[in-house]
């Protein structure tokens, strides 16, 4: 698990047309992974989008908000949303993210779906918002203990039923 920054572009492209690009930075690199989601961010639980996976960004273009003037990504990018995001697992197939922002919050995952766009000859992921995690033991009902081994809440034994 690593804390790391997230923000979410509205881009409005001239020759992409409007999507929201979702950046994240990775750990261990000073680059941000980035995607873009045609549909924008799904905000409720088992919603799902299409995100295509886009070059890495470095710190200056990953948060930059402004109007390209030309190229590739010419348009104007508008920040739509940023905070802390918690990345729970990263790799080139599933990737877990929890979301700490004023709109997008909890837990995310894009998982691949093993297709390559066609437009942009990319990596494409299925992005929806998941359940929640329990994290901690506090978190737990009462009657419940934190398992670290499967990472969930059971039940406590009842001392009448442990065998002698």
């Amino acid at each position: 698990m690593t804390t790391s920054k997230f923000i979410v572009v509205e881009h409005n492209a001239i020759r992409a047309r409007l999507h929201w690009d979702l950046r994240f930075k990775m750990e261990g690199s000073e680059n941000w992974a980035s995607f873009a989601i045609r549909k924008g961010m799904p905000l409720e639980t088992g919603k799902k989008v299409l995100a295509v996976r886009t070059n890495d960004h470095s710190t200056e273009e990953a948060l930059f908000i402004g109007t390209i003037k030309d190229g590739y990504g010419a348009g104007k990018l508008t920040k739509w949303d940023d905070g802390a995001c918690i990345i729970h697992k990263y790799s080139s197939s599933h990737i877990i993210l929890e979301f700490k922002g004023r709109k997008v919050k909890g837990l995310y995952h894009l998982i691949s779906t093993g297709f390559i766009d066609k437009d942009y000859k990319r990596q494409t992921y299925m992005l929806f918002k998941g359940k929640e995690l329990v994290k901690e033991s506090n978190e737990c009902p009462d009657g419940y203990m934190w398992n670290s081994i499967n990472r969930k809440c059971v039940e406590i034994a009842d001392d009448e039923n442990m065998e002698e």
